[in-house]
């Protein structure tokens, strides 16, 4: 990704945060009575992915990073992915500072190269708590395009 293209990314980061703030709420509310149950979580997830502009990939993990639902896209489910430890992934690398802001709303991280996608994406985390608890993040990797042509960044002339 070009440094343009990167400044364009992290200028959008907030307004993502914002636009999706309201839909992964309410994903993340439902998923407190479901999250014990894989099947079930994946069928909640799947209802949502669609309502999600530009989402190409929703799951969720617990607070320690390993994923507790299968890889959800528009048109399939991947089983596959149940189980598996993300938190070395670029969006989670530090799930101390999504701790601290999870009951803050949406929280978009920096662009990265999807490993399932091969696409540039940013994930947008929510989380998920039960009282004072938290038990985890829905995860959405939203697909991210170069800044459109002709559009300039803001502040530049």
């Amino acid at each position: 990704m070009s440094e343009s293209a990167r400044l364009y990314v992290a200028e959008q980061r907030s307004t993502l945060s914002k636009r999706l703030d309201g839909r992964m709420r309410v994903i993340a509310k439902q998923s407190v009575t479901v999250w014990f149950s894989r099947d079930r979580l994946d069928k909640l997830l799947a209802g949502y992915i669609s309502q999600l502009d530009n989402c190409e990939l929703l799951y969720a993990i617990d607070e320690s990073g390993r994923q507790v639902s299968s890889n959800i896209h528009l048109d399939a489910i991947d089983t596959s992915a149940y189980g598996q430890d993300l938190s070395q992934r670029p969006y989670a690398i530090s799930l101390t500072v999504l701790n601290n802001v999870a009951g803050h709303g949406a929280f978009a991280c920096g662009a990265y190269t999807s490993q399932v996608t091969q696409r540039e994406c940013v994930t947008v985390m929510y989380g998920v708590s039960s009282a004072a608890s938290l038990m985890g993040y829905i995860a959405a990797d939203i697909h991210i395009a170069a800044r459109p042509a002709g559009e300039q960044l803001a502040g530049s002339s």
